[in-house]
């Protein structure tokens, strides 16, 4: 059996795990930025997108896209500086797929008309 410094019992596995744990945000000795100051920043941008489109479908894509984002942007060592490139290439792919959808949408009804 494994003990640790408390003298408490432990297995094996529980102690390798306190051993293994991933070391922090970026490098040693640098901190995560607050999650505050990114989820500030995501809504700050988000406002800026909704209110250059009045589609509530698009909105509801753009604010998918803005969680993805964030979420991405966590995974790189600098999310702070990532998150507005990775949120503008994440609205301009919700653009496109809305305006896509649309498209086909109308070309169903045409489609639809025809056989009636």
């Amino acid at each position: 059996m494994w003990y640790s410094k408390g003298r408490m019992k432990t297995t094996q596995s529980t102690a390798l795990r306190r051993v293994s744990r991933p070391q922090p945000f970026g490098r040693r000795g640098h901190a995560r930025p607050n999650d505050q100051a990114l989820t500030h920043l995501t809504g700050t941008i988000l406002r800026r997108l909704l209110a250059e489109t009045e589609n509530p479908v698009l909105h509801a894509s753009l604010r998918r896209a803005a969680a993805e984002a964030e979420s991405l942007a966590w995974l790189t060592s600098v999310p702070l500086l990532v998150l507005p490139t990775l949120l503008e290439e994440k609205a301009r792919a919700a653009r496109f797929y809305a305006t896509r959808q649309a498209e086909l949408r109308e070309a169903s009804r045409e489609w639809v008309s025809l056989t009636e």
